[in-house]
């Protein structure tokens, strides 16, 4: 029977502040664990073990990939992600990708609008509202760009990293970009 705590989750501990409602994350193997309310993909993976939260990419909550500094507010399937888990891998490069390019391109052009951009089958794309079509040459400029972001391993909001994830973007940059941007 679930039942309510007092405390806020920081890490792997509870600490006393505020009330939390547990939840209840059924792992794929069908185990059952109790966690409090508001925990993130990264807390419960700490929670089963360090090495794990070292691998750790990316998880699922009731089928959703997600981001692992999420909270999780409600019972749900939930499941961890590292570099192991193939499609869930690359499904995180070309989505972490289009966000970069859309950086880049942002940085370089101000003014450009960005409109829709999701993962694809074989790779990833944005369109973007802008007076000209890209060339050749500004494809290049923006890969040069996206480098750069990449390399200053800065970050516009908290997410968790995997180095292994950092350096397959770097190699995953040429992925197929809509033709139709080129002049």
């Amino acid at each position: 029977m679930p039942h309510t705590a007092t405390g806020r989750f920081v890490g792997a501990k509870m600490t006393r502040n505020s009330p939390i409602a547990d939840i209840t994350l059924t792992l794929p193997d069908g185990n059952k664990r109790n966690y409090p309310k508001g925990i993130t993909g990264m807390d419960v993976a700490r929670g089963i073990s360090k090495s794990l939260a070292k691998k750790a990419i990316s998880c699922s909550v009731n089928g959703e990939h997600r981001d692992l500094s999420r909270s999780i507010d409600a019972d749900a399937d939930f499941a961890i992600y590292t570099m192991q888990d193939d499609a869930q891998a690359l499904e995180l490069i070309r989505h972490d990708c289009a966000h970069i390019m859309a950086r880049a391109v942002q940085e370089i052009w101000p003014e450009v609008k960005v409109t829709i951009g999701p993962v694809i089958k074989d790779g990833w794309y944005y369109d973007f509202d802008r007076a000209e079509p890209f060339s050749s040459e500004d494809l290049a400029i923006i890969e040069k760009k996206m480098r750069e972001i990449i390399n200053k391993r800065d970050q516009v909001r908290t997410e968790t990293w995997a180095a292994p994830v950092q350096s397959s973007i770097i190699k995953t940059i040429t992925s197929p970009i809509r033709s139709n941007w080129l002049a």
